[in-house]
């Protein structure tokens, strides 16, 4: 019901980020051949998902908004916060894909589930045990769940800033780690040229 919208619209922006790079090459051998600068090859790896993310967030609210029939108190301002969510997500994802490939496409899914039980959206995060409250306030779908409450329902104004502001600090850093693996693509070793045969 509506208590729990929050969450999973949250959770709906990490899973459509999720499942975008599962598809989509995070980082363009073309661009880097190309000699792009890194930070121009980061962001065209990740503009093209997030513009897809934006298309997918919208269809989530309406069909919440409509279907549904959980109207926001602020619709606006939901959407833009889902928009900003949804890049963030993005932005994650697309960084461990980057800079780890298939490893970090499992710490993508392993940071989810992590972020189901810390986020705070379910029950209350100071309920989970001790030793795990530092993860509530370290990962961005706490912040991601606690704005769009704060939006939906009627809450401090104060509140979303904060929360929109963390999630941009977590855009920007992850932009940046991706321009750091863009640069670090752009030197072939021997290995990558000529990939040993796996038999």
């Amino acid at each position: 019901g509506a208590g729990l919208a929050p969450f999973f619209l949250a959770l709906g922006a990490w899973i459509g980020g999720y499942v975008l790079f599962l598809l989509v090459r995070p980082i363009s051998t073309r661009a880097l051949a190309a000699n792009q600068t890194p930070l121009r090859v980061a962001l065209g790896g990740w503009l093209t998902p997030a513009l897809i993310g934006i298309a997918q967030m919208v269809v989530v609210l309406v069909v919440v908004g409509l279907a549904v029939d959980i109207t926001p108190v602020n619709w606006l301002g939901t959407l833009g916060f889902l928009l900003l969510t949804s890049a963030t997500f993005i932005a994650i994802v697309h960084m461990l894909n980057a800079l780890l490939g298939a490893p970090g496409q499992f710490l993508g899914l392993v940071l989810m589930v992590v972020q189901l039980v810390t986020a705070g959206g379910t029950f209350p995060w100071q309920t989970i045990p001790e030793p795990l409250h530092w993860l509530h306030h370290i990962l961005p779908m706490s912040y991601a769940v606690d704005g769009l409450r704060q939006l939906m329902y009627g809450g401090l104004s104060g509140r979303v800033v904060a929360d929109a502001l963390v999630l941009t600090a977590f855009l920007v850093g992850a932009l940046l780690l991706t321009s750091y693996g863009a640069r670090r693509q752009r030197v072939w070793t021997p290995k990558r040229v000529r990939p040993e045969i796996a038999i």
